[in-house]
């Protein structure tokens, strides 16, 4: 009785599992499945996965009559200020939370935390005056600057983590490194960050994520001659009218990057998340 017990609970969940997934994935093959219909069949009864019609016409409009290059240059432009900005901010950041327990190091831990509440509820009053801002002193319509504020915006959350990473680090090795005659800067370039590597690269994914996927400040700073991909997309939908097929194909090319960089760090990503619940 106990086994077939056991072996019924094991399928219903498997069978729970599966009707999951069916869920989770029917979207993006419906996104798929919209990329390749012609827009007269778009709105038809029919559910068909893979069209009779299918077509790559929109496909061929993305990448070859519209600005998708110019959008994809300008998202790299401002993913690789916002990366690098927040990266080498939260690394030693983390690193001295980490290791030094100096006065103030918990409230200052804490109005991280704070901050971190205020920069994810920027209110569009925040924005019109950041906006105001950099138009008086003349950097409105910076990809760099939208870069910078991205960054700036990952700083408090990916502090508080790599902070809870570094922790499981022991301090064996920088002692080991400070006997060997590293500084503080070098213990953290040759010791620290090829061990935390994992922990470095869930901060990327999440930098990554946000940065590739916000519009609202890019749509507010920046120009059509600068637009992001986030941005561009949402220029597709017209008020009386959008092709939404030309849309599913720009969504899913636009979203091809941060699928590869999940894909090749992967395994690290697993590293990260398992080392940071070590200690708290």
């Amino acid at each position: 009785m106990s086994k077939m017990f056991n072996y019924l609970s094991s399928a219903a969940v498997t069978l729970f599992a599966i009707l999951l997934l069916c869920a989770l994935l029917f979207p993006l093959f419906w996104i798929l499945s919209s990329s390749i219909r012609p827009y007269s069949t778009l709105f038809t009864t029919e559910l068909r996965l893979i069209p009779k019609d299918a077509t790559l016409e929109a496909y061929h409009w993305v990448l070859f009559e519209s600005k998708f290059f110019l959008y994809a240059k300008n998202s790299m432009v401002v993913y690789g200020a916002a990366l690098f900005s927040s990266l080498i901010v939260t690394i030693p950041a983390a690193y001295g939370f980490s290791r030094f327990n100096f006065l103030g190091r918990d409230i200052l831990l804490n109005s991280y935390f704070v901050l971190a509440q205020i920069m994810s509820g920027m209110s569009i009053i925040g924005l019109l005056g950041l906006y105001l801002f950099l138009v008086k002193i003349g950097l409105v319509n910076s990809r760099i600057i939208v870069g910078l504020i991205y960054g700036a915006s990952t700083v408090p959350y990916v502090t508080w983590y790599l902070k809870t990473y570094f922790d499981s680090i022991p301090l064996e090795y920088d002692e080991a490194a400070f006997l060997d005659g590293a500084s503080f800067l070098q213990n953290i370039l040759h010791v620290i960050v090829p061990i935390a590597k994992p922990g470095i690269f869930v901060a990327i994914i999440f930098i990554s994520i946000f940065t590739w996927s916000e519009w609202v400040i890019a749509g507010i700073l920046l120009g059509s001659g600068h637009f992001t991909l986030p941005v561009a997309l949402t220029t597709l939908q017209g008020r009386w009218e959008t092709p939404w097929n030309r849309f599913a194909a720009m969504s899913i090319l636009y979203s091809i990057p941060l699928v590869i960089l999940f894909m090749l760090s992967r395994r690290h990503i697993e590293k990260g998340m398992s080392a940071s619940g070590l200690k708290g």
